[in-house]
C-alpha cells in the first residue's frame, strides 16, 4: 500500500506536548490510521491489484489476429475479485494493512517529535521550510518496520489467495534473503517528499484564495480548506504516482529462487518498455480518491480518539 503518514504536518509552534499528551496523540494517530484503512480497505485491495497488474504490447500483427486485449479497471478487478471470492475477497489481508497504517502513523509521530526535539535545541523554533524538512525526514522512522508488513500485505493483496502471511515471509527470505523484505525502499527517496509538495501547493493555493478575500475574513472556510487540501493531495499524488505504482509491481513480484528482486529502476524501464508512458499512471485515480477520503477520515476519527484516550489517562491519574 502507498500512504503518507503525514496528511497533515505538526505546527512547527505547537507547545511542548506532555508525556500523556505525546501517548494519547500517537495512539490517536495510530488508531486513525488504522481505522481509514479498514473502512477504504476494498479500494486499496482493488487498486493495488491495479496497479500489480500489466499488459505488455503485442507484437506486430498479433493484435489483428488476436483482437485488442481489455484493459484493466477498477471495475474489472473488483468484479474478477468478487467472483473469485465473493465479498470476503475485499477484505482479504485488511488486518495487516491496518496494523501496518497504525505503526505508520504512531512512528511518524514519535519520529517527528524526536527529530523536532533535536532540531529545536541545536536551531530552536523551526520555519515553514524546516518544518515540511522535518516532517519529509520523520517518514523515514516507521518504514524498517512498515516495509517487510508491507511487503506481504502486497502478496495478499494481489496474489490469487490460499497463501497466509508466514508462507509468503518464508517465500520471501528463502528464495531472496532478508533484504527482499525491504525491496522497493528507494522509491521512497521520492515518495517521502509527498508531504512536502502537499504543504507547498496547499500554502501557494491558500495564498491565492486569501488574496482575492476581503481583508476582514483573511482565513479559510472549512470547506474551502478541505478543497484545497484535496486538490494539493491530488496534485502531489499525480507527481510521484510514477514510483508508487513501480513500488507495488516490485513488492507484487513473486521471489525466484537465486534472483535477485526487481529495482524501482528496473521497474519503471520495464513498464516504459513494455506497456508504455501513460501505464505509469495506472490506478492514479482511485489512489488520489482514496487518499484523498483517508485523510479525511483519519482526520476526524484521530480527534475523536485524542480526546478518548486523554480523559482515560486522566480518570487513571
Amino acid at each position: 500500500s502507498t500512504r503518507s503518514s503525514a496528511p497533515n504536518l505538526p505546527s512547527p509552534h505547537t507547545r511542548t506536548m506532555s508525556g500523556a499528551d505525546a501517548f494519547a496523540e500517537a495512539a490517536a494517530a495510530g488508531l486513525g490510521g488504522a481505522f481509514s484503512s479498514s473502512v477504504l480497505y476494498p479500494i486499496e485491495i482493488c487498486k493495488n491489484r491495479l496497479q500489480a497488474s500489466s499488459k505488455a504490447k503485442p507484437a506486430e500483427g498479433q493484435e489483428a489476429a488476436e483482437g485488442k486485449p481489455k484493459e484493466a479497471s477498477m471495475l474489472s478487478v473488483a468484479r474478477e475479485l468478487y467472483a473469485q471470492e465473493n465479498l470476503v475477497g475485499f477484505y482479504r489481508g485488511f488486518q495487516y494493512s491496518a496494523m501496518q497504517s497504525a505503526t505508520e502513523k504512531a512512528l511518524y509521530f514519535y519520529g517527528y517529535t524526536w527529530i523536532l526535539g533535536g532540531w529545536k535545541s541545536a536551531f530552536g523554533e523551526p520555519g515553514t521550510a524546516s518544518s515540511v524538512l522535518l516532517g519529509s525526514l520523520a517518514e523515514w522512522f516507521h518504514l524498517p518496520v512498515s516495509l517487510p508488513i508491507d511487503a506481504v500485505t502486497v502478496r495478499i493483496q494481489t496474489g490469487k489467495g490460499g497463501e497466509g502471511p508466514i508462507t509468503i515471509l518464508k517465500d520471501i527470505v528463502a528464495k531472496s534473503g532478508i533484504g527482499a523484505l525491504y525491496s522497493g525502499w528507494e522509491a521512497y527517496l521520492v515518495l517521502c517528499l509527498k508531504p512536502a509538495i502537499t504543504y507547498a501547493i496547499f500554502n501557494r493555493l491558500k495564498a491565492t484564495v486569501l488574496a482575492k478575500k476581503a481583508a476582514a475574513s483573511r482565513a479559510l472556510t472549512a470547506l474551502e480548506a478541505f478543497v484545497i487540501g484535496a486538490v494539493a493531495r491530488g496534485v502531489a499524488t499525480i507527481i510521484v504516482f510514477p514510483y508508487t505504482r513501480a513500488k507495488i509491481l516490485v513488492k507484487s513480484h513473486k521471489p525466484v529462487a537465486g534472483e535477485a528482486p526487481p529495482s524501482i529502476a528496473g521497474a519503471v524501464a520495464k513498464v516504459l518498455k513494455e506497456e508504455g508512458f501513460f501505464a505509469l499512471y495506472k490506478g492514479c485515480v482511485p489512489e488520489v480518491s482514496r487518499g484523498v477520503l483517508s485523510a479525511a477520515l483519519m482526520l476526524a476519527a484521530k480527534e475523536k480518539i485524542a480526546i478518548a484516550v486523554r480523559k482515560a489517562i486522566l480518570q487513571k491519574s
